[in-house]
């Protein structure tokens, strides 16, 4: 990355008496460990240099100085005895080093926002934000269940909830942008309980020409009739069903549950579904379970994953759910 750089050479560690040379950079960070030097400020300016492409749109987006930018980065390679920036010719480029620092640093000034809006919450009766991802087959109801719960303690917790994949909120876990996930899958290097059991049913609308067969299903059945999948379910994959029978591949993938009985209200094939989302469509007779030989459901486990943090507000609305979800569904 080349950046536009106003001032002359002093970037350039190497020409520079004033910056740490190598053989003290031990003893500069060792005392810095015990005294903090390093402002937030100057890693903004940092970061605002690399991502404007330059000092003059660092000190544009920051509102400052070009001299103002200069200086802070100056100070900051004295301070961390390590160069950030190099000059090549009258363009200053980013270092090996300071792209190690850029992404450590980032996270540091991330941190200190969150921790002063933390701080704000906590001045008006909040908690910290609890950070859910959510399997699409979780029942919402429980979940809205464990919500109010929560809502009735003194201490009153803010809580986001993302409807997720197993893969994606495994992910989350491990980049630390949810506190806890419901997951049909463990997550190694996660705690886990069980929660709850799903049953899934075979369903299609009452017009389809599987029922007009008056008889068991088989999967030779089954080939003749469009399946709708949910993406991220696992259903969008061509493999073996917990309950025997060989799941076909199938060329129709939708993104929601919703979407999925929409398209069975519709007319549109047959599908797998968790029970609980489409009893209503059963009670309503606008679909029906499909009469199979195998047996026309199955059930699969969802588990409460805990990330690393474990705050008040993380492990009430945890044991919320596991109260909620014990109810039979």
């Amino acid at each position: 990355m080349k950046m536009d750089d106003p001032v002359q050479a002093r970037f350039d560690t190497s020409e520079s008496p004033n910056v740490a040379c190598p053989s003290v950079i031990g003893e500069s960070l060792h005392a810095h460990n015990r005294n903090l030097r390093i402002s937030l400020r100057q890693w903004k300016m940092f970061h605002a240099v690399i991502d404007a492409d330059g000092f003059v749109g660092a000190a544009n987006q920051l509102h400052v100085s070009q001299s103002s930018i200069s200086h802070a980065l100056t100070k900051l390679q004295e301070q961390l005895g390590v160069p950030l920036l190099t000059l090549k010719g009258r363009k200053a480029q980013i270092t090996e080093e300071g792209k190690v620092l850029l992404a450590r640093s980032r996270e540091l000034v991330r941190n200190a926002a969150e921790l002063e809006e933390l701080a704000e919450h906590l001045r008006q009766g909040w908690g910290r934000e609890v950070r859910v991802a959510v399997d699409l087959n979780f029942p919402p109801d429980l979940l809205m269940l464990a919500m109010r719960e929560l809502s009735s303690q003194p201490r009153k917790t803010r809580v986001s909830v993302k409807e997720t994949s197993c893969e994606q909120a495994a992910q989350a876990l491990r980049d630390n942008t949810a506190d806890l996930a419901i997951s049909a899958q463990t997550i190694p290097g996660f705690a886990c309980r069980e929660l709850l059991e799903i049953e899934h049913v075979a369903v299609a609308h009452p017009d389809n020409p599987l029922f007009a067969l008056k008889r068991p299903l088989g999967v030779d059945d089954l080939k003749s009739q469009l399946q709708i999948a949910v993406a991220g379910t696992g259903d969008e994959a061509g493999v073996e069903a917990p309950h025997g029978l060989t799941r076909l591949p199938r060329p129709w993938t939708v993104s929601t549950l919703d979407w999925a009985i929409g398209a069975l209200r519709h007319g549109l094939g047959y599908a797998w579904l968790p029970r609980h989302r489409v009893q209503r469509w059963l009670d309503g007779n606008q679909v029906r379970i499909l009469p199979l030989k195998h047996g026309a459901s199955f059930k699969t486990r969802l588990y409460l994953v805990h990330g690393p943090c474990a705050d008040t507000g993380t492990v009430a609305f945890a044991d919320a759910l596991q109260a909620c979800s014990s109810r039979p569904v």
